[in-house]
């Protein structure tokens, strides 16, 4: 399957790096370091083994390796691979949880509109 706009990361926080603000993105998004404030993302957000992210989440998709305290919201689905730390609620059409998962929280599978 071909990649699309949305697919490919053009904005990375990088692993040594810490960011508190906003971003409001028409593409993705990968956080490796820290991150807190907004994230409105109508591509994917990607939280990497190293991220710390501390907001609410809004995006089509979600990927989860490192640690989320907030809720995360996604018009298509959320990943949360082995190791990962979700301390809050869920509310997408697709959830996928791995073993080794450490989530606190609620989810809702339903479908969500940005």
């Amino acid at each position: 399957m071909p990649e699309t706009v949305t697919d490919t990361i053009r904005t990375i926080i990088g692993e040594d790096a810490s960011f508190s603000g906003e971003f409001h993105i028409s593409g993705s998004i990968r956080i490796d370091g820290a991150f807190s404030g907004v994230i409105q993302c109508r591509g994917r957000v990607v939280v990497g083994e190293t991220g710390v992210v501390k907001t609410n989440i809004h995006a089509n998709d979600v990927i989860v390796s490192g640690r989320v305290e907030g809720n995360i919201f996604a018009s298509n689905s959320v990943q949360l691979l082995p190791g990962s730390t979700v301390l809050g609620d869920i509310v997408a059409s697709n959830l996928v949880v791995e073993e080794g998962v450490e989530f606190q929280g609620r989810a809702k599978i339903q479908k969500y509109l940005q």
